[in-house]
């Protein structure tokens, strides 16, 4: 029993069977009394049904492809399906990332998307009611594994691609305090958020971190976890350790090379080794652990950010737009703006990934022009030169994300002048002026609207001092040669206290609005 040949005799031969065709042929239940063979056929065929549907998925999503069939053919034999998966599914997104045209992505997406969700905040969906685990007391290889915090959750129903552009403008601007290192829970107690896990989640922890050849059929990725250790909670080592993925291995297709048909002698050197890491895991025994270290992962970020590329999206302008004065017109017409506005929605990541880089450029010379100027005789010429062009590209770098602000004119070199210590730069063309080296007290703050002012509204109001008999002042006092009495003594010594709680905190004034009769005036009668 085999799929249907193609109608034309010139049209290659697909590389499996139709999902449609293995469950119209096998989709019924076996009648009682079925032969032994028969039952082994239907075993290999729903076996090759799900690691096609879910481990080793097409980017295409419709056939099953012959060589997983192959490897069924002998239901005895064992295979590591768990590192052959992980295979499949790196190479799937290194090709996916480096395709230019449009195209699916394979491999086991769920295990991806799992991934994901624990960790990063994009794309995550919404968690609906959380559904009782299912439990078998009696079989434990049966109870729930950790994917099944996501079983029930909303589903996305908006246009893929506007979601696609969404999660990378949203993976551009993620940071590294966004992310959830460790979902899972610490080292010692990973697994302790879920009830009832699997054992089987936890069976292998020993291989999690070893570092091994991943082989599947014509693949081979090396897998490297000393490059990610922050997600064990433990010591991540900056810079991790070189491992060359060997480009050659990347070269090789099941479809250019055809004439290779047994693929386990063509990759023995990397069975081989494989083979060795797993006997060295076996015998390692208890392996001293080292915990995470603050200081040293962010070492390993700012390595990170230096030696790799972090940015999905491309810099909304070019270097040149912060040397010339920005127009709106001239900033409307560039690509970005018009792509922006043709489009369904606006993209806040080229512009930050922009600014951003300006940013870090116009940190590292500020720090090479200051070490400059230890060294000149005299430093204060192109230190002003340096901060007014400074000045001009932040305050162009603020235009770009929305601010309107006043420019000042540049001048020519010829005909710049020194600019004072007490000029403000940001008011322009006002010649408002203040100490650079003091601080001015700022003014009283407006008054705010109240209810009371509404009641209020048009009436003068009046507050009268209270009517106390005059108090001498100590200086006075001390002309007249008279004691003080022990009630003037307990008001002296009160009024010293609070001028001295007056004046370590803020000083606060009240208004006093008093009411001044104005003479009328007479005019001057001619004669």
């Amino acid at each position: 029993m085999a799929p249907p040949a193609p109608e034309n005799p010139k049209e290659r031969a697909p590389a499996g069977a139709p999902f449609g065709w293995i469950r119209t042929n096998f989709g019924e239940l076996l009648p009682e009394g079925a032969e032994r063979d028969t039952i082994r056929t239907y075993t290999r065929v729903y076996l090759w049904y799900m690691l096609s549907r879910t481990l080793f998925a097409d980017s295409g999503g419709k056939l099953a492809h012959w060589c997983w069939l192959k490897a069924l053919t002998v239901l005895e034999r064992r295979w590591s399906w768990g590192t052959a998966a992980l295979a499949y599914l790196y190479r799937q997104l290194d090709e996916a990332c480096r395709r230019t045209g449009s195209g699916g992505i394979g491999g086991c997406l769920l295990l991806l998307s799992v991934w994901s969700w624990d960790r990063l905040s994009v794309g995550r969906p919404r968690i609906l009611t959380a559904r009782p685990c299912p439990h078998y007391r009696h079989n434990l290889d049966r109870e729930p594994t950790w994917a099944y915090l996501w079983d029930n959750v909303s589903e996305m129903t908006s246009d893929p691609k506007i979601m696609y552009r969404h999660y990378t403008e949203e993976l551009d601007t993620l940071t590294a305090e966004q992310v959830d290192w460790e979902p899972y829970g610490t080292y010692y107690r990973i697994g302790a958020g879920m009830a009832d896990l699997n054992p089987k989640c936890l069976e292998e922890a020993r291989f999690w971190r070893m570092r091994c050849p991943l082989i599947c059929m014509w693949l081979v990725e090396y897998h490297q976890p000393h490059r990610v250790m922050r997600q064990f909670g433990l010591y991540q080592e900056c810079p991790p350790q070189w491992q060359d993925t060997d480009h050659a291995l990347h070269r090789l297709d099941r479809k250019q090379q055809r004439k290779i048909t047994d693929w386990p002698v063509h990759h023995r050197g990397h069975v081989t080794a494989f083979q060795h890491c797993l006997e060295a895991v076996r015998n390692a025994g208890d392996v001293e652990i080292v915990p995470h270290d603050l200081a040293t992962f962010n070492n390993y970020l700012q390595w990170f950010h230096e030696s790799t590329r972090i940015e999905l999206v491309k810099h909304a302008y070019d270097d040149d737009i912060l040397y010339d004065p920005i127009e709106f017109n001239e900033l409307a017409q560039s690509q970005h703006d018009t792509f922006a506005r043709r489009g369904r929605s606006t993209s806040i990541a080229s512009e930050l990934n922009f600014v951003r880089s300006e940013i870090q450029k116009t940190a590292e010379e500020c720090e090479t022009v200051w070490d400059q100027s230890h060294t000149d005789d005299k430093p204060i010429g192109p230190m002003r030169h340096f901060t007014k062009n400074t000045a001009r590209k932040m305050r162009r770098l603020a235009k770009l994300l929305g601010c309107r602000d006043s420019e000042i004119a540049a001048t020519s070199s010829s005909e710049e002048a020194e600019i004072p210590d007490d000029t403000i730069l940001s008011q322009g063309k006002k010649k408002a002026r203040r100490s650079a080296y003091k601080l001015k007290p700022r003014g009283n703050a407006p008054k705010r609207y109240t209810p009371d002012d509404y009641v209020n509204r048009g009436k003068k109001v009046v507050i009268e001092e209270d009517e106390t008999p005059p108090r001498r002042s100590t200086l006075r006092k001390m002309r007249n040669d008279e004691p003080l009495s022990s009630e003037e003594e307990e008001e002296e010594e009160q009024g010293q206290q609070e001028q001295q709680e007056q004046e370590q905190q803020p000083r606060q004034r009240t208004k006093r609005l008093a009411v001044r009769k104005q003479p009328a005036r007479r005019g001057r009668r001619g004669g």
